[in-house]
């Protein structure tokens, strides 16, 4: 199963309350649309913030339109979370659709958000990313200490203006993170190109292909290539095939897994399921002793 967890909404609905035309939901559509005919199974849409996260920035999810083929993880009505998890089986020929949030973090004041106990906003996200701008920033993502955070990404088309150590890209893997490479810079002109290259053969180094996801940063159909197109270009970086692919495909439900584990479960071991008795059960028992257990046998 193939994924591609960063199809990019459009820059105004990064705002609180922010509203977005029609030519642009169209746009996103038409991304969603080729992404299934390209093979992906999953994708996410990607709302990028670089302010507080408040409760007004998932209002802008109530106005995805339908797209065909594709099966929500929200309920378009409400906006809030539907049932079920990411991992919900899809009908075959169908594409499933979740929502990402990535905060762009540059000042300490804006990690609030990024904690655990920090905004229950953060919870109606199926997946969360965090896009440090400075050395110290991407340290404390990579630490583990802003626990909402399952992916870090990084501006792979600009000038990072520090590199990143092998001891950073350790301790992303060691707390389970991902380290994201979006492709869609790589498709702008010729100098991003060149610098695009630089930072994610610089990443590939560090990490030498673990613990990676390739994404697309997709903002129209056009910015979208095929997995077996994205394996190539890891050849280009030096990453073998096998670790190209895993990128596309297991190292990105890794990351999924990870969202899932931090939202709906206790300290990543115990889930809680709401569950109902069939009528005539409740209360059936009540004022009974327990019977005693049995001996085991030796």
């Amino acid at each position: 199963m193939f994924y591609d967890l960063n199809i990019a909404l459009p820059d105004t609905a990064g705002k609180a309350g922010g509203i977005v035309s029609s030519h642009d939901w169209a746009q996103v559509a038409q991304a969603v649309e080729r992404a299934r005919a390209l093979g992906y199974q999953v994708v996410a849409l990607n709302q990028t913030i670089s302010s507080k996260l408040v409760p007004e920035h998932l209002a802008v999810w109530k106005s995805v339109p339908v797209i065909k083929d594709a099966v929500y993880s929200w309920s378009r009505e409400t906006g809030a979370r539907a049932g079920g998890s990411a991992f919900s089986s899809v009908p075959h020929g169908k594409i499933r659709v979740l929502r990402r949030l990535t905060v762009i973090v540059s000042d300490t004041a804006q990690s609030q958000s990024l904690t655990g106990s920090g905004s229950a906003t953060t919870a109606e996200y199926d997946v969360v990313a965090v896009r440090p701008t400075t050395d110290k920033l991407l340290s404390a993502a990579s630490s583990g200490a802003w626990d909402a955070v399952d992916i870090i990404s990084l501006d792979m088309g600009g000038r990072w203006g520090y590199f990143v150590k092998h001891k950073t890209a350790g301790q992303v893997l060691a707390m389970g993170l991902a380290l994201e490479i979006s492709y869609q810079p790589a498709l702008v002109d010729s100098a991003t190109r060149q610098q695009w290259v630089s930072n994610a053969a610089s990443i590939v180094r560090v990490t030498r292909g673990w613990g990676l996801i390739w994404t697309s940063g997709a903002r129209q159909a056009f910015d979208l290539r095929s997995p077996y197109d994205i394996s190539a270009l890891g050849e280009v970086l030096q990453l073998n095939s096998d670790l190209s692919k895993r990128a596309l495909s297991s190292g990105s439900r890794t990351a999924l897994v990870h969202a899932f584990t931090r939202t709906s479960t206790l300290r990543a071991v115990i889930s809680s399921v709401e569950t109902s008795l069939p009528a005539g059960e409740e209360g059936e028992g009540e004022g009974e002793e327990a019977p005693a257990p049995k001996r085991a046998k030796i």
